[in-house]
């Protein structure tokens, strides 16, 4: 699978086709601010769960902002997810849980 990457002011949209090149089965948007990034949505077609797509977008996210804090809120049952790629849990907002993965950090 290929991941195709656009940005424009600042939204960061990342795509990530099928072996076909006629359908987006996954993909992530990352807005930049000033000293940071937040992970607004990672989402992958649920017939193509369980294949490390997700994992390989949210990797790229990572190499890509490497040199920023990256924040998302995300459902409690996906934090332990985000933690297995070095987020640390900050906060619990009502079904969401804010996270952040410090800039530099290794997993």
């Amino acid at each position: 699978m290929q991941i195709e990457y656009t940005t424009e002011n600042g939204v960061h949209r990342y795509e990530c086709w099928d072996d076909y090149g006629c359908s987006v089965v996954a993909f992530a948007i990352v807005v930049e601010k000033k000293d940071c990034a937040h992970l607004m949505e990672i989402n992958v077609g649920s017939s193509y769960r369980g294949r490390r797509i997700g994992t390989a977008l949210l990797k790229r996210v990572i190499d890509d902002f490497s040199g920023q804090d990256i924040f998302a809120n995300v459902f409690k049952d996906r934090v332990k997810w985000y933690q297995r790629h070095g987020f640390e849990t900050l906060e619990e907002k009502g079904d969401l849980t804010e996270i952040k993965r410090a800039k530099g950090t290794i997993s």
